[in-house]
């Protein structure tokens, strides 16, 4: 219980802190050009699922050996 808690914490404090850092730099460091967001926003938008899917496997894996 108390590891899901933690996952869920850690889900969305880095999906936030993700967010912020991807608007930032994508306002801030690149031109505004169609073209460029074209390319960066969808490749940010896929690039945060693979830690997020190592957090849910973590919080799986965990119950998984806590109720065997």
């Amino acid at each position: 219980m108390v590891k899901n808690l933690v996952g869920y914490l850690l889900f969305f404090l880095f999906l936030g802190l993700y967010s912020a850092m991807v608007i930032s730099i994508g306002t801030d460091w690149f031109p505004d050009h169609p073209l460029v967001h074209l390319v960066y926003y969808p490749f940010v938008g896929l690039v945060w699922l693979y830690p997020v899917i190592k957090i849910m496997f973590w919080m799986k894996r965990r119950r998984e050996r806590h109720e065997n």
